[in-house]
């Protein structure tokens, strides 16, 4: 009889190596690991069916925040708000600079090697006050299928981290992307005070940009 398969002691394993499924890859793995395979019996969500040819597909509202015109840009926010929940925006003022810094930043240090005395290593936690930690799958232990993924998790508000908590690689290019981000988050803000009648200022007033978090998978 086949022993019990005992996925504890893989899940272990793996997060023993602090390098999670990037350090996978390094080491030549040919094929996917039995923890990242859905289980027999677990529900897979299934895809929507799609749209006939006669229906228009749903489309997720799209607002330019650069728009000249101020109460368009509220009357917009407002409606998508109220019929969607949420939107995509354009023209945000988050300069293309800072995103491919903060891009290219994030993927050297998923792609740099793992190991003793690197900043994986260093980062590589599951402790929940950790402002910058890095680990693979945050639901690792209680997720029935890991996902084939790794994070960087930098909690950059209300408090900052300290600069050196943060990776060599990264450091500066993502303080800039959080202040940019921030800032975006600031103007966010004070369209949605507008859209529900209120000053501007409302909602920072009552602190609802005191936190962001960002990850980087």
């Amino acid at each position: 009889m086949a022993s019990a398969y005992d996925r504890t002691a893989d899940l272990r394993a793996l997060d023993a190596t602090c390098s999670g499924v990037r350090g996978l890859v390094a080491s030549g793995v040919t094929r996917l690991p039995r923890i990242f395979r859905v289980p027999y019996g677990v529900h897979r969500p299934q895809p929507p069916p799609p749209h006939a040819p006669s229906q228009e597909a749903p489309s997720v509202p799209v607002i330019d925040l650069s728009g000249a015109d101020r109460a368009a840009v509220v009357a917009a926010v407002r409606g998508a708000a109220a019929e969607w929940g949420f939107f995509q925006v354009t023209g945000h003022g988050v300069p293309e600079a800072a995103m491919a810094a903060a891009t290219g930043a994030v993927r050297g240090f998923h792609e740099a090697g793992g190991g003793e005395g690197s900043d994986k290593a260093r980062l590589y936690s599951r402790e929940p006050a950790r402002a910058v930690k890095y680990h693979c799958n945050f639901d690792l232990y209680q997720s029935p299928v890991a996902n084939w993924r790794d994070t960087l998790y930098l909690r950059m508000a209300p408090d900052p981290p300290d600069a050196g908590d943060l990776p060599d690689s990264c450091r500066d290019a993502l303080f800039e992307y959080a202040e940019q981000v921030k800032n975006l988050g600031n103007t966010l803000f004070e369209l949605l005070s507008e859209a529900l009648g209120l000053k501007s200022s409302y909602l920072t007033d009552i602190e609802c940009n005191q936190g962001q978090i960002i990850l980087c998978h």
